[in-house]
């Protein structure tokens, strides 16, 4: 009987270390918050999930990859959007769209170049094209993202980050500063 029960315990136990390395490699990726990819929402070693299976949506902040890096942005525009930033005012199709989430503390301004979807293309796309987005760090003066590497393909995005593991304190769903 207590043998028995011991292979029962021995194959529940592999059983969850299966579904967790299943989950790990085809829903989940933990990422480390490095100095770069930090911003107000995003501390510097913060535990976050990336969630592969989510669907991608404006302003969600998303982990995505560049030449085996990774990197962490927001997502400005997705397919078929016309972009202008101009005097650090956002238009997506022709609207001003007001970008509270970059309202930091102790900080008076943020700077933006001005830019178009033809200018970061180099003038062989006006709108943003099929499977791909315009992805801006929430830290402007920082250019690694989309204004450095050029639109971002749903191939290289790994998925928005949804929830902090570390620290402790602050576990739970991430605030991505849109109001829900």
């Amino acid at each position: 009987m207590v043998k028995r029960d011991l292979y029962g315990y021995i194959g529940l136990l592999v059983l969850m270390v299966l579904a967790l390395v299943a989950l790990r490699l085809w829903v989940f990726e933990p990422v480390t918050i490095n100095e770069q990819m930090a911003n107000q929402y995003l501390i510097e070693k913060d535990l976050i999930i990336a969630d592969r299976n989510d669907e991608i949506q404006y302003g969600d902040l998303v982990l995505y990859t560049v030449d085996q890096k990774d990197y962490v942005g927001r997502v400005i525009a997705m397919e078929g959007d016309s972009v202008t930033y101009l005097y650090d005012v956002l238009y997506r199709n022709n609207e001003i769209i007001p970008e509270t989430y970059l309202e930091m503390k102790g900080q008076e301004e943020y700077y933006t170049e001005d830019m178009t979807i033809a200018t970061l293309t180099e003038d062989s796309h006006t709108v943003v094209p099929k499977d791909s987005f315009l992805i801006l760090n929430d830290k402007r003066t920082d250019t690694r993202d989309s204004r450095q590497f050029g639109l971002i393909t749903k191939d290289q995005i790994i998925g928005p980050l949804t929830f902090r593991l570390l620290p402790f304190n602050q576990f739970g769903f991430i605030d991505n500063g849109l109001a829900q």
